[in-house]
Protein backbone atom coordinates (compact mmCIF):
# COMPACT_ATOMS: atom_id res chain seq x y z
CA UNK A 1 0.00 0.00 0.00
CA UNK A 2 3.08 2.00 0.67
CA UNK A 3 4.43 2.98 -3.23
CA UNK A 4 0.10 3.39 -3.99
CA UNK A 5 0.11 6.01 -1.24
CA UNK A 6 3.52 7.38 -2.40
CA UNK A 7 2.37 7.30 -6.59
CA UNK A 8 -0.93 8.86 -5.65
CA UNK A 9 0.45 11.72 -3.42
CA UNK A 10 2.61 12.46 -5.80
CA UNK A 11 0.27 13.02 -8.40
CA UNK A 12 -1.72 15.29 -6.35
CA UNK A 13 0.65 17.42 -4.67
CA UNK A 14 1.88 18.17 -8.25
CA UNK A 15 -1.48 20.07 -8.81
CA UNK A 16 -1.41 21.25 -4.88
CA UNK A 17 2.04 23.26 -5.56
CA UNK A 18 1.02 24.49 -8.81
CA UNK A 19 0.09 28.37 -9.15
CA UNK A 20 -0.08 28.25 -12.64
CA UNK A 21 -3.99 27.34 -13.79
CA UNK A 22 -6.53 27.37 -17.07
CA UNK A 23 -9.50 25.71 -17.30
CA UNK A 24 -8.22 22.84 -18.80
CA UNK A 25 -5.61 21.75 -15.65
CA UNK A 26 -8.56 22.40 -13.66
CA UNK A 27 -10.66 19.70 -15.33
CA UNK A 28 -7.33 17.38 -15.18
CA UNK A 29 -7.31 17.94 -11.32
CA UNK A 30 -11.03 17.43 -10.51
CA UNK A 31 -10.96 14.38 -12.62
CA UNK A 32 -7.82 12.82 -10.71
CA UNK A 33 -9.57 13.56 -7.64
CA UNK A 34 -12.24 11.83 -9.08
CA UNK A 35 -10.45 8.21 -9.74
CA UNK A 36 -9.02 8.78 -6.28
CA UNK A 37 -12.66 8.86 -4.63
CA UNK A 38 -14.15 5.93 -7.32
CA UNK A 39 -11.57 3.66 -7.13
CA UNK A 40 -8.99 3.86 -4.08
CA UNK A 41 -10.10 1.93 -0.76
CA UNK A 42 -10.87 4.24 2.22
CA UNK A 43 -8.29 2.67 4.16
CA UNK A 44 -5.56 4.17 1.25
CA UNK A 45 -7.46 7.51 0.82
CA UNK A 46 -7.05 8.08 4.18
CA UNK A 47 -3.15 7.77 3.86
CA UNK A 48 -3.02 9.56 1.23
CA UNK A 49 -4.87 12.62 2.77
CA UNK A 50 -3.40 12.44 5.91
CA UNK A 51 0.22 12.98 4.12
CA UNK A 52 -1.31 15.71 1.75
CA UNK A 53 -2.19 17.88 4.91
CA UNK A 54 1.26 17.50 6.45
CA UNK A 55 2.92 18.43 3.64
CA UNK A 56 0.85 20.05 1.11
CA UNK A 57 1.41 24.40 1.24
CA UNK A 58 -0.81 26.52 3.57
CA UNK A 59 -1.12 29.04 0.90
CA UNK A 60 -4.54 28.11 -0.59
CA UNK A 61 -6.96 26.66 1.91
CA UNK A 62 -9.71 26.62 -0.21
CA UNK A 63 -7.93 24.58 -2.70
CA UNK A 64 -5.95 21.87 -0.27
CA UNK A 65 -9.78 21.56 1.80
CA UNK A 66 -11.51 20.40 -1.27
CA UNK A 67 -9.46 17.96 -2.22
CA UNK A 68 -8.94 16.63 1.73
CA UNK A 69 -12.67 16.39 1.53
CA UNK A 70 -13.11 14.84 -1.84
CA UNK A 71 -10.77 11.62 -0.36
CA UNK A 72 -12.04 11.48 3.20
CA UNK A 73 -15.64 12.95 2.97
CA UNK A 74 -14.59 14.84 6.36
CA UNK A 75 -16.95 17.59 6.86
CA UNK A 76 -13.44 19.01 9.08
CA UNK A 77 -12.01 20.11 5.52
CA UNK A 78 -15.26 22.19 4.84
CA UNK A 79 -15.66 23.66 8.24
CA UNK A 80 -11.90 24.70 7.88
CA UNK A 81 -13.03 26.96 4.15
CA UNK A 82 -16.37 28.30 5.61
CA UNK A 83 -14.23 29.72 8.88
CA UNK A 84 -11.43 30.59 6.17
CA UNK A 85 -13.51 32.71 4.53
CA UNK A 86 -15.90 34.68 7.25
CA UNK A 87 -12.64 35.62 9.21
CA UNK A 88 -11.82 37.42 6.28
CA UNK A 89 -14.70 39.75 6.59
CA UNK A 90 -15.18 42.42 4.77
CA UNK A 91 -12.24 41.74 3.09
CA UNK A 92 -12.98 38.46 1.11
CA UNK A 93 -15.38 39.47 -2.33
CA UNK A 94 -18.32 38.07 -2.39
CA UNK A 95 -18.06 36.29 -5.73
CA UNK A 96 -15.66 33.84 -4.06
CA UNK A 97 -18.02 32.60 -0.93
CA UNK A 98 -20.47 32.87 -3.48
CA UNK A 99 -18.77 29.96 -5.52
CA UNK A 100 -17.13 28.03 -2.47
CA UNK A 101 -20.89 27.97 -1.05
CA UNK A 102 -22.79 26.38 -4.16
CA UNK A 103 -19.15 23.65 -4.90
CA UNK A 104 -19.82 22.79 -1.22
CA UNK A 105 -23.69 22.35 -1.37
CA UNK A 106 -23.20 20.39 -4.73
CA UNK A 107 -21.34 17.81 -3.06
CA UNK A 108 -23.32 17.70 0.15
CA UNK A 109 -26.29 16.84 -2.25
CA UNK A 110 -24.30 14.51 -4.03
CA UNK A 111 -24.27 12.14 -0.40
CA UNK A 112 -20.01 12.69 -0.45
CA UNK A 113 -20.16 13.77 3.20
CA UNK A 114 -19.70 11.28 5.81
CA UNK A 115 -19.20 10.94 9.57
CA UNK A 116 -20.97 12.18 12.56
CA UNK A 117 -20.63 15.87 11.60
CA UNK A 118 -23.23 15.73 8.42
CA UNK A 119 -26.18 15.80 11.71
CA UNK A 120 -25.38 19.70 12.65
CA UNK A 121 -23.09 20.99 9.46
CA UNK A 122 -26.46 21.90 6.84
CA UNK A 123 -28.42 23.79 10.18
CA UNK A 124 -25.41 25.41 11.70
CA UNK A 125 -22.12 25.84 9.34
CA UNK A 126 -23.92 26.24 5.81
CA UNK A 127 -26.49 28.02 7.19
CA UNK A 128 -25.26 31.01 9.20
CA UNK A 129 -22.41 30.95 5.90
CA UNK A 130 -25.31 31.85 3.76
CA UNK A 131 -26.82 34.02 6.23
CA UNK A 132 -23.53 35.65 6.56
CA UNK A 133 -23.10 36.14 2.55
CA UNK A 134 -26.46 37.25 2.22
CA UNK A 135 -25.90 39.69 4.62
CA UNK A 136 -22.27 40.65 3.40
CA UNK A 137 -24.01 41.01 0.16
CA UNK A 138 -26.55 43.36 1.24
CA UNK A 139 -24.01 45.60 3.38
CA UNK A 140 -21.15 45.58 0.96
CA UNK A 141 -22.76 46.15 -2.51
CA UNK A 142 -25.72 48.37 -0.93
CA UNK A 143 -28.48 46.22 -1.64
CA UNK A 144 -31.07 46.46 1.21
CA UNK A 145 -34.79 46.70 -0.83
CA UNK A 146 -36.70 49.26 0.13
CA UNK A 147 -39.80 48.27 2.72
CA UNK A 148 -42.89 48.16 0.79
CA UNK A 149 -46.24 49.38 2.29
CA UNK A 150 -48.41 45.84 2.42
CA UNK A 151 -51.42 46.10 0.03
CA UNK A 152 -55.07 46.08 0.40
CA UNK A 153 -57.21 42.46 -0.11
CA UNK A 154 -55.79 39.41 -1.42
CA UNK A 155 -52.52 38.34 -3.15
CA UNK A 156 -52.93 39.95 -6.55
CA UNK A 157 -49.17 39.90 -8.13
CA UNK A 158 -46.38 37.09 -7.76
CA UNK A 159 -42.54 36.76 -8.34
CA UNK A 160 -41.24 33.56 -8.58
CA UNK A 161 -37.19 33.35 -7.87
CA UNK A 162 -35.63 30.98 -9.43
CA UNK A 163 -31.65 30.32 -9.26
CA UNK A 164 -31.80 28.66 -12.52
CA UNK A 165 -33.83 27.92 -15.03
CA UNK A 166 -32.89 26.22 -18.35
CA UNK A 167 -35.63 23.93 -20.44
CA UNK A 168 -38.47 21.37 -20.31
CA UNK A 169 -35.97 18.73 -19.77
CA UNK A 170 -34.91 20.13 -16.59
CA UNK A 171 -37.55 18.80 -13.81
CA UNK A 172 -36.78 21.83 -11.70
CA UNK A 173 -37.48 24.32 -14.78
CA UNK A 174 -40.44 22.08 -15.62
CA UNK A 175 -41.77 22.48 -11.74
CA UNK A 176 -41.54 26.11 -11.25
CA UNK A 177 -43.03 26.77 -14.88
CA UNK A 178 -45.97 24.74 -13.45
CA UNK A 179 -46.41 26.42 -10.70
CA UNK A 180 -46.27 30.13 -11.82
CA UNK A 181 -48.49 28.97 -15.25
CA UNK A 182 -51.12 27.65 -12.22
CA UNK A 183 -51.17 30.66 -10.16
CA UNK A 184 -51.56 32.41 -13.57
CA UNK A 185 -54.35 30.57 -15.34
CA UNK A 186 -55.92 28.76 -12.48
CA UNK A 187 -55.52 31.37 -9.68
CA UNK A 188 -56.10 34.58 -11.76
CA UNK A 189 -52.62 36.25 -11.13
CA UNK A 190 -49.81 38.53 -12.21
CA UNK A 191 -47.21 36.05 -12.23
CA UNK A 192 -43.32 36.53 -13.38
CA UNK A 193 -40.70 34.13 -13.32
CA UNK A 194 -37.35 36.00 -11.92
CA UNK A 195 -34.74 33.69 -13.64
CA UNK A 196 -31.78 35.04 -11.64
CA UNK A 197 -29.27 32.50 -13.21
CA UNK A 198 -27.59 32.55 -10.02
CA UNK A 199 -25.82 29.14 -9.63
CA UNK A 200 -21.89 29.48 -10.43
CA UNK A 201 -21.59 30.33 -13.79
CA UNK A 202 -17.81 30.40 -14.06
CA UNK A 203 -15.01 29.64 -12.19
CA UNK A 204 -14.60 31.69 -9.36
CA UNK A 205 -11.43 29.73 -7.08
CA UNK A 206 -9.86 26.51 -7.21
CA UNK A 207 -12.28 24.55 -5.44
CA UNK A 208 -12.18 20.82 -6.65
CA UNK A 209 -14.17 19.76 -8.14
CA UNK A 210 -15.66 23.01 -9.53
CA UNK A 211 -19.04 23.66 -10.47
CA UNK A 212 -20.35 25.64 -13.63
CA UNK A 213 -23.99 25.59 -13.75
CA UNK A 214 -25.73 25.69 -17.20
CA UNK A 215 -26.65 29.32 -18.88
CA UNK A 216 -28.96 29.50 -21.23
CA UNK A 217 -28.02 32.55 -22.90
CA UNK A 218 -31.31 33.00 -25.20
CA UNK A 219 -32.82 33.29 -22.35
CA UNK A 220 -32.14 37.20 -21.87
CA UNK A 221 -34.27 40.32 -20.52
CA UNK A 222 -38.17 40.13 -20.35
CA UNK A 223 -40.09 37.62 -22.39
CA UNK A 224 -42.67 34.94 -23.11
CA UNK A 225 -42.02 31.74 -22.02
CA UNK A 226 -44.31 29.24 -23.47
CA UNK A 227 -44.28 25.37 -22.17
CA UNK A 228 -46.55 22.72 -22.43
CA UNK A 229 -49.28 24.95 -24.06
CA UNK A 230 -49.30 27.58 -21.20
CA UNK A 231 -47.26 31.00 -21.23
CA UNK A 232 -46.20 33.28 -18.70
CA UNK A 233 -43.81 35.84 -18.27
CA UNK A 234 -39.87 35.80 -17.74
CA UNK A 235 -37.40 38.39 -16.74
CA UNK A 236 -33.79 36.44 -17.38
CA UNK A 237 -30.63 37.81 -16.11
CA UNK A 238 -27.97 35.80 -18.08
CA UNK A 239 -24.50 37.89 -17.22
CA UNK A 240 -21.79 35.39 -15.62
CA UNK A 241 -20.48 37.16 -13.43
CA UNK A 242 -21.83 37.31 -9.60
CA UNK A 243 -21.02 41.19 -9.45
CA UNK A 244 -22.98 44.23 -7.92
CA UNK A 245 -24.23 45.06 -10.99
CA UNK A 246 -25.84 41.78 -12.12
CA UNK A 247 -27.72 41.68 -7.94
CA UNK A 248 -28.99 45.20 -8.45
CA UNK A 249 -30.25 44.74 -11.79
CA UNK A 250 -32.41 41.72 -10.13
CA UNK A 251 -33.58 43.02 -7.05
CA UNK A 252 -34.60 46.46 -9.04
CA UNK A 253 -36.48 44.46 -11.33
CA UNK A 254 -38.26 42.26 -8.43
CA UNK A 255 -38.89 45.38 -6.77
CA UNK A 256 -40.41 47.60 -10.07
CA UNK A 257 -42.68 44.35 -10.42
CA UNK A 258 -44.15 45.38 -6.92
CA UNK A 259 -45.20 42.01 -6.03
CA UNK A 260 -47.83 41.10 -3.20
CA UNK A 261 -45.54 37.82 -2.89
CA UNK A 262 -42.02 36.56 -3.63
CA UNK A 263 -42.03 33.12 -3.39
CA UNK A 264 -38.06 31.63 -3.32
CA UNK A 265 -38.67 28.84 -5.87
CA UNK A 266 -35.72 26.45 -3.90
CA UNK A 267 -33.05 27.20 -1.26
CA UNK A 268 -30.23 29.30 -0.85
CA UNK A 269 -32.08 32.04 -3.01
CA UNK A 270 -29.93 35.18 -2.41
CA UNK A 271 -32.25 37.43 -3.88
CA UNK A 272 -35.48 36.67 -2.15
CA UNK A 273 -33.55 36.49 0.85
CA UNK A 274 -32.54 39.82 0.94
CA UNK A 275 -36.11 41.00 0.72
CA UNK A 276 -36.75 38.61 3.58
CA UNK A 277 -34.03 39.57 5.68
CA UNK A 278 -35.12 43.06 5.60
CA UNK A 279 -38.63 42.39 6.19
CA UNK A 280 -39.05 44.56 2.53
CA UNK A 281 -41.73 41.80 1.26
CA UNK A 282 -43.28 38.83 1.97
CA UNK A 283 -41.52 35.69 0.88
CA UNK A 284 -42.29 32.02 1.41
CA UNK A 285 -39.63 29.53 -0.07
CA UNK A 286 -40.29 26.38 -1.90
CA UNK A 287 -38.06 23.44 -1.08
CA UNK A 288 -37.41 21.50 -4.36
CA UNK A 289 -35.71 19.10 -2.63
CA UNK A 290 -36.68 16.58 0.95
CA UNK A 291 -34.65 17.15 3.73
CA UNK A 292 -33.32 20.86 5.50
CA UNK A 293 -33.34 23.56 3.29
CA UNK A 294 -31.58 26.55 3.32
CA UNK A 295 -33.37 29.98 3.44
CA UNK A 296 -34.47 33.33 5.05
CA UNK A 297 -37.63 32.72 3.64
CA UNK A 298 -40.76 34.11 6.43
CA UNK A 299 -42.38 30.62 5.76
CA UNK A 300 -40.23 27.85 4.85
CA UNK A 301 -42.00 24.67 3.54
CA UNK A 302 -41.80 21.34 3.71
CA UNK A 303 -40.76 19.07 0.43
CA UNK A 304 -43.64 16.34 1.56
CA UNK A 305 -45.56 16.42 4.98
CA UNK A 306 -42.74 15.12 6.87
CA UNK A 307 -40.91 18.12 10.00
CA UNK A 308 -37.40 18.06 8.69
CA UNK A 309 -36.79 20.42 11.62
CA UNK A 310 -37.50 17.65 14.55
CA UNK A 311 -33.73 15.76 13.34
CA UNK A 312 -32.04 19.18 13.76
CA UNK A 313 -29.97 19.56 17.04
CA UNK A 314 -31.88 21.60 19.74
CA UNK A 315 -29.08 24.29 19.54
CA UNK A 316 -29.43 25.07 15.55
CA UNK A 317 -33.80 24.39 15.47
CA UNK A 318 -35.33 27.37 16.30
CA UNK A 319 -34.72 29.34 13.24
CA UNK A 320 -36.08 26.91 11.06
CA UNK A 321 -38.86 25.20 13.48
CA UNK A 322 -40.65 28.46 14.29
CA UNK A 323 -40.71 29.65 10.17
CA UNK A 324 -41.50 25.68 8.81
CA UNK A 325 -45.06 24.75 6.76
CA UNK A 326 -45.82 21.68 6.07
CA UNK A 327 -46.57 21.05 2.46
CA UNK A 328 -46.42 18.84 -0.38
CA UNK A 329 -44.17 19.73 -3.45
CA UNK A 330 -46.68 17.71 -6.06
CA UNK A 331 -46.45 16.90 -9.63
CA UNK A 332 -47.64 17.46 -12.92
CA UNK A 333 -47.63 14.59 -15.26
CA UNK A 334 -45.79 15.78 -18.83
CA UNK A 335 -47.30 15.16 -22.06
CA UNK A 336 -46.78 12.09 -23.53
CA UNK A 337 -47.34 10.40 -27.29
CA UNK A 338 -48.03 7.09 -26.02
CA UNK A 339 -45.21 5.13 -27.75
CA UNK A 340 -41.22 5.80 -27.55
CA UNK A 341 -40.60 3.21 -30.45
CA UNK A 342 -38.11 0.42 -29.83
CA UNK A 343 -35.50 1.05 -27.23
CA UNK A 344 -34.24 -2.38 -27.70
CA UNK A 345 -35.34 -4.32 -25.26
CA UNK A 346 -35.77 -7.28 -27.57
CA UNK A 347 -38.04 -9.91 -25.89
CA UNK A 348 -37.07 -9.27 -22.26
CA UNK A 349 -39.35 -10.14 -19.57
CA UNK A 350 -38.71 -7.89 -17.27
CA UNK A 351 -37.64 -4.05 -17.33
CA UNK A 352 -36.08 -2.40 -14.50
CA UNK A 353 -35.60 1.50 -15.48
CA UNK A 354 -33.16 4.02 -13.68
CA UNK A 355 -33.45 7.24 -14.68
CA UNK A 356 -31.72 10.79 -13.50
CA UNK A 357 -29.64 13.56 -15.22
CA UNK A 358 -27.30 12.79 -13.17
CA UNK A 359 -26.20 9.42 -13.57
CA UNK A 360 -22.51 9.78 -13.92
CA UNK A 361 -22.46 10.38 -10.48
CA UNK A 362 -25.25 8.53 -8.85
CA UNK A 363 -24.88 5.75 -10.81
CA UNK A 364 -21.61 4.84 -8.09
CA UNK A 365 -19.86 1.18 -8.06
CA UNK A 366 -21.90 0.56 -5.19
CA UNK A 367 -25.07 1.04 -7.03
CA UNK A 368 -23.56 -1.05 -10.04
CA UNK A 369 -23.16 -3.62 -7.63
CA UNK A 370 -26.09 -3.60 -6.59
CA UNK A 371 -27.74 -4.03 -9.95
CA UNK A 372 -25.61 -6.80 -10.80
CA UNK A 373 -26.57 -8.94 -7.85
CA UNK A 374 -30.11 -7.93 -8.62
CA UNK A 375 -29.82 -9.14 -12.58
CA UNK A 376 -28.37 -12.24 -10.71
CA UNK A 377 -31.95 -12.93 -9.47
CA UNK A 378 -33.58 -12.15 -12.30
CA UNK A 379 -33.10 -14.06 -15.32
CA UNK A 380 -33.44 -12.68 -19.00
CA UNK A 381 -34.47 -9.11 -17.30
CA UNK A 382 -32.76 -5.82 -18.40
CA UNK A 383 -31.84 -2.85 -16.38
CA UNK A 384 -32.62 0.51 -18.76
CA UNK A 385 -30.60 3.47 -17.67
CA UNK A 386 -32.33 6.84 -19.20
CA UNK A 387 -30.58 10.19 -19.28
CA UNK A 388 -27.38 11.65 -19.96
CA UNK A 389 -24.38 9.81 -18.87
CA UNK A 390 -21.60 9.57 -21.43
CA UNK A 391 -19.36 7.72 -19.01
CA UNK A 392 -21.59 5.16 -18.00
CA UNK A 393 -21.78 2.61 -21.11
CA UNK A 394 -17.96 2.26 -20.07
CA UNK A 395 -18.72 1.48 -16.49
CA UNK A 396 -21.75 -0.72 -17.66
CA UNK A 397 -19.51 -2.95 -19.99
CA UNK A 398 -17.45 -3.92 -16.78
CA UNK A 399 -20.19 -5.84 -14.81
CA UNK A 400 -20.45 -9.12 -14.84
CA UNK A 401 -24.10 -8.43 -16.50
CA UNK A 402 -22.99 -5.72 -18.90
CA UNK A 403 -24.68 -7.04 -21.48
CA UNK A 404 -28.14 -6.95 -19.63
CA UNK A 405 -28.11 -3.50 -19.32
CA UNK A 406 -29.15 -0.52 -21.97
CA UNK A 407 -27.89 3.11 -21.93
CA UNK A 408 -30.86 5.46 -23.50
CA UNK A 409 -29.55 8.54 -22.88
CA UNK A 410 -32.41 11.28 -22.69
CA UNK A 411 -35.87 10.17 -23.13
CA UNK A 412 -38.04 12.74 -24.56
CA UNK A 413 -40.89 10.65 -23.47
CA UNK A 414 -40.24 9.47 -20.29
CA UNK A 415 -43.85 8.03 -19.49
CA UNK A 416 -43.65 5.98 -22.50
CA UNK A 417 -41.05 4.31 -21.72
CA UNK A 418 -42.27 3.75 -17.88
CA UNK A 419 -44.95 1.94 -20.26
CA UNK A 420 -42.03 -0.38 -21.22
CA UNK A 421 -40.50 -0.89 -17.66
CA UNK A 422 -42.06 -2.98 -14.88
CA UNK A 423 -39.87 -1.36 -11.67
CA UNK A 424 -38.13 1.52 -10.98
CA UNK A 425 -34.72 1.44 -9.35
CA UNK A 426 -33.53 4.12 -7.52
CA UNK A 427 -29.64 5.08 -6.41
CA UNK A 428 -28.56 6.33 -3.34
CA UNK A 429 -29.12 9.64 -3.57
CA UNK A 430 -30.56 12.66 -2.91
CA UNK A 431 -32.80 13.47 -6.08
CA UNK A 432 -35.28 11.31 -8.19
CA UNK A 433 -38.24 12.79 -7.26
CA UNK A 434 -39.68 13.77 -10.57
CA UNK A 435 -38.66 10.19 -11.82
CA UNK A 436 -40.48 8.51 -8.82
CA UNK A 437 -43.26 10.26 -9.23
CA UNK A 438 -43.74 9.74 -12.80
CA UNK A 439 -43.05 6.26 -12.45
CA UNK A 440 -45.52 5.84 -10.06
CA UNK A 441 -48.03 7.49 -12.36
CA UNK A 442 -47.59 4.55 -15.01
CA UNK A 443 -48.13 1.94 -12.33
CA UNK A 444 -44.09 1.32 -12.01
CA UNK A 445 -43.38 0.21 -8.52
CA UNK A 446 -40.76 2.03 -6.94
CA UNK A 447 -37.37 0.04 -5.43
CA UNK A 448 -35.83 2.79 -3.03
CA UNK A 449 -33.83 2.65 0.64
CA UNK A 450 -35.70 4.87 2.86
CA UNK A 451 -34.21 8.39 2.14
CA UNK A 452 -33.82 11.19 -0.63
CA UNK A 453 -36.34 13.07 -2.64
CA UNK A 454 -37.40 9.47 -4.27
CA UNK A 455 -38.57 8.13 -0.73
CA UNK A 456 -40.47 11.41 -0.16
CA UNK A 457 -42.16 10.58 -3.16
CA UNK A 458 -43.16 6.69 -3.10
CA UNK A 459 -43.58 6.71 0.36
CA UNK A 460 -43.06 3.92 2.91
CA UNK A 461 -44.29 1.13 1.30
CA UNK A 462 -41.85 1.65 -1.42
CA UNK A 463 -38.59 2.01 0.91
CA UNK A 464 -36.21 -0.35 2.25
CA UNK A 465 -34.03 -0.72 4.65
CA UNK A 466 -31.26 -2.12 3.38
CA UNK A 467 -29.24 -3.64 0.39
CA UNK A 468 -30.21 -7.44 1.09
CA UNK A 469 -33.97 -6.08 1.67
CA UNK A 470 -33.22 -4.17 -1.63
CA UNK A 471 -32.33 -7.17 -4.08
CA UNK A 472 -35.40 -9.28 -2.07
CA UNK A 473 -37.79 -6.41 -3.06
CA UNK A 474 -36.52 -6.05 -6.73
CA UNK A 475 -36.75 -9.52 -7.49
CA UNK A 476 -39.53 -10.14 -5.79
CA UNK A 477 -41.52 -7.97 -8.37
CA UNK A 478 -39.64 -9.84 -11.06
CA UNK A 479 -40.88 -13.41 -9.61
CA UNK A 480 -44.02 -12.60 -8.07
CA UNK A 481 -46.88 -11.57 -10.39
CA UNK A 482 -49.36 -11.47 -7.77
CA UNK A 483 -46.97 -9.34 -5.64
CA UNK A 484 -46.26 -7.09 -8.66
CA UNK A 485 -49.89 -6.49 -9.48
CA UNK A 486 -50.38 -5.18 -6.00
CA UNK A 487 -47.34 -2.92 -6.22
CA UNK A 488 -48.91 -1.60 -9.69
CA UNK A 489 -52.42 -0.71 -7.84
CA UNK A 490 -50.66 0.87 -4.90
CA UNK A 491 -48.05 2.70 -7.53
CA UNK A 492 -51.34 4.54 -8.70
CA UNK A 493 -53.24 5.05 -5.25
CA UNK A 494 -49.57 6.87 -4.17
CA UNK A 495 -49.35 9.07 -6.87
CA UNK A 496 -53.13 10.31 -6.74
CA UNK A 497 -52.06 11.02 -3.06
CA UNK A 498 -49.30 13.12 -3.32
CA UNK A 499 -49.42 14.71 -7.02
CA UNK A 500 -52.04 17.16 -6.66
CA UNK A 501 -50.31 20.06 -8.12
CA UNK A 502 -53.21 22.54 -8.10
CA UNK A 503 -53.71 21.73 -4.39
CA UNK A 504 -50.32 22.30 -4.21
CA UNK A 505 -51.02 25.66 -5.35
CA UNK A 506 -53.52 26.55 -2.98
CA UNK A 507 -52.13 25.97 -0.47
CA UNK A 508 -48.78 28.14 -1.03
CA UNK A 509 -51.08 30.93 -1.78
CA UNK A 510 -52.53 30.48 1.91
CA UNK A 511 -49.17 30.31 2.99
CA UNK A 512 -48.49 33.35 0.97
CA UNK A 513 -51.05 34.79 2.79
CA UNK A 514 -49.83 33.57 5.90
CA UNK A 515 -46.40 35.51 5.19
CA UNK A 516 -47.93 38.70 4.40
CA UNK A 517 -49.99 38.75 7.87
CA UNK A 518 -46.71 38.06 9.54
CA UNK A 519 -44.94 41.26 7.92
CA UNK A 520 -48.01 43.36 8.55
CA UNK A 521 -47.61 42.21 12.17
CA UNK A 522 -43.95 43.35 11.77
CA UNK A 523 -42.81 40.19 13.20
CA UNK A 524 -40.54 38.82 9.48
CA UNK A 525 -37.95 36.53 10.79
Amino acid sequence: MSDMVEAWDAALMGYLVDREFDADKINRFSALCETVRREVDRPTRLAIAERLHRDAPSGDTVRLHSVLFMLTGDLYHYERILHYLLLGGDSVDPALMHYSYWCMSRQLFLGAATGDKAGSFVACDLYRFHEALVRLVARRWSLTPPVAVPGDGPIRRVAMVTNQFVNDRHQPTRDCFDFASRLQDEFGLDVAIINTNLLPARVENLFIPPMVAELVEEFDGVFAMEMFGRRVKVASFTDRAFSQAKLSAIVEAVDGYNPDLIVSFGGSNIVADLFAETGARPVVCIPTTSGLTISLAHILLGFDEQDYTVSIPDLYRAPFARRFRPFTFGYTLPPTRGDMGDPGFGDAPFVFAVVGTRLDEEATPDFLALVDDVLDRCPGALVAFAGRAPALPGRLASLRNGGRTRCLGHVVDIRALYRRCHAFLNPGRQGGGGGAGYALAEGVPVVTFAWGDAASVAGPAFTVPDRAAYIDRAAGLFADPDARRRAVDAARARFAEIGDRRRCAERLLAYGEEARALIRAGRGN
